[in-house]
């Protein structure tokens, strides 16, 4: 049977809505007006991206640097940048905190392989940012991985165990107690163990970097242009977007929980939001409490916080696994939920006691493809190997996309190299999945509410139910650990 993707309907969060990321409109404030180019009419192709943001883009370029003569044509249903990737934290992370999960799922070489990657990918996009003047607020922190409650001590007691046996020395260092309590003050951090050199981006800016230097080296883009079908025909896929078509001989899936309906996927994703909230620019207040070089991080819960402080004083918290998406379609919620930001702010007003009368100036979410091993996969499609997609990053994607972007021009191109090898190494990653609908849904909320009450007992200091802390062990694995979908 010849392919038939049919991809939803595209709904657009516009300029000027008071939920649409900060990111987002502090990079498009910095470009000159211009409408953007949509597709119109008939187009012809070597190679269609579908997807303008993070994915989409490193790979238009990895197929510029192998063969500069492609016809590379880059489709965006909104402004390139516009989605995951102009609206999450900016940390450009490694796996290190995966590195039991790589163990179990690969073995000791493979692991290493996967992880000194995912390290090597970091070097490779400072590299590319210089050579192409992209200015995105790149820079190197202290980062912390903290406990902020009694039963999330030790988290990373795992990574180090596995280090350890690997041969392998981690970049963190455990903070004693004085250092802890000299770096967060009144907060609620028990125990942590900090990295020096971690790297952060303001992710809008690099988004738009990548397209800008895309368009200087003749990559054609086309935005405001949702794609609605891919088919395909002998001798060539026919992507059906806006009021026009491209013709291509391949195509690369880059739209992350976009496409996670599509028959490929649907079994082996889970949409879930992730929120943030932000204030105002404060860098007196943070000067005077003594906070301006407080370290930005993450805490070990499973509704993860992630969090820090901008260049400008600004100061972010975000969590993970907000709101359920149905049958992965992607709500108004997954722009901005009331009811997420309402416990986001919560949140920050617990791990921020300094700034509890500070007023959150802004909050916006965004959807995440979650894996059940919290790690990604690069293949082609079972119906359609000329079809090659990304897919699973689970809210790890900003540095991970730049290896995706290697691997699918290497795939693309028919290469037999590191990258496609590597690739082989992330497709074992693809273990477990997902009941169907209604009881993905239904099963997921029971899960998300268990693990919320488990992590308010913990935080209270209260002992959780039997019952929420059996329930929370279902849910999908995040900064460290397994779920038990991926345990056999």
């Amino acid at each position: 049977m010849a392919l038939d993707l049919r991809f939803r309907p595209w709904r657009r969060i516009g300029p000027g809505n008071a939920h649409r990321s900060l990111w987002v409109d502090q990079a498009l404030a910095r470009e000159s007006p211009a409408a953007p180019r949509a597709l119109e009419n008939e187009q012809h192709a070597d190679v269609c991206i579908i997807g303008g943001g993070f994915t989409g883009l490193w790979t238009a370029h990895r197929l510029r640097d192998l063969d500069p003569a492609l016809r590379i044509a880059v489709l965006e249903a909104d402004a390139c940048g516009t989605g995951a990737s102009g609206r999450n934290s900016g940390g450009m992370s490694h796996w290190w905190s995966k590195l039991p999960t790589l163990l179990h799922l690969l073995g000791a070489e493979d692991a290493k392989r996967v992880l000194r990657a995912s390290t090597a990918a970091l070097d490779d996009i400072r590299a590319f940012l210089a050579e192409h003047r992209i200015e995105c607020e790149l820079r190197s922190v202290r980062s912390v991985w903290s406990a902020t409650a009694r039963t999330q001590v030790g988290a990373w007691n795992g990574m180090f165990s596995a280090a350890e046996s690997l041969g392998l020395t981690p970049p963190h260092r455990v903070l004693a107690a004085e250092e802890l309590r000299a770096l967060f003050g009144k907060g609620p951090y028990l125990a942590g163990v900090i990295e020096e050199g971690a790297t952060r981006v303001q992710p809008a800016l690099l988004a738009r970097g990548l397209r800008r230097a895309a368009l200087e080296r003749g990559v054609e883009i086309f935005e405001d242009s949702p794609v609605s079908r891919v088919a395909g025909e002998p001798g060539r896929l026919v992507v059906q977007a806006g009021r026009g078509r491209v013709y291509a001989d391949k195509v690369v899936l880059a739209a992350n929980a976009w496409m996670a309906h599509l028959p490929e996927f649907r079994s082996s994703i889970v949409v879930v939001s992730s929120d943030i909230v932000v204030t105002a620019p404060i860098p007196e207040l943070l000067d005077r409490l003594g906070m301006r070089d407080r370290p930005g991080g993450v805490n070990s819960r499973q509704m993860l916080n992630y969090g820090g402080l901008t260049p400008d004083g600004r100061v972010y918290l975000g969590r993970g696994g907000g709101t359920l998406a149905f049958a992965a379609r992607i709500g108004p919620a997954f722009d901005w939920s009331p009811r997420q930001a309402a416990e986001v702010e919560e949140d920050f007003r617990f791990l921020y006691p300094e700034l509890r009368e500070v007023p959150i100036e802004r909050g916006w979410a965004g959807p995440v493809d979650r894996a059940p091993a919290g790690l990604p996969w690069f293949g082609t499609l079972r119906e359609d190997e000329r079809v090659h997609y990304a897919m699973g990053y689970s809210g790890h994607g900003v540095a991970a996309s730049a290896i995706g972007g290697r691997i699918l021009a290497s795939s693309v191109l028919g290469r037999s190299d590191e990258w496609t090898s590597l690739a082989r190494c992330f497709q074992r990653c693809r273990r477990g999945g997902y009941p169907p609908e209604p009881v993905r849904y239904l099963g997921g909320r029971m899960v998300r509410a268990a693990v919320a009450r488990k992590e308010m007992a913990e935080r209270q200091g209260r002992q959780p139910s039997l019952v929420d802390k059996a329930l929370a062990r279902l849910a999908p694995a995040t900064i460290t650990g397994r779920s038990p979908a991926v345990q056999h």
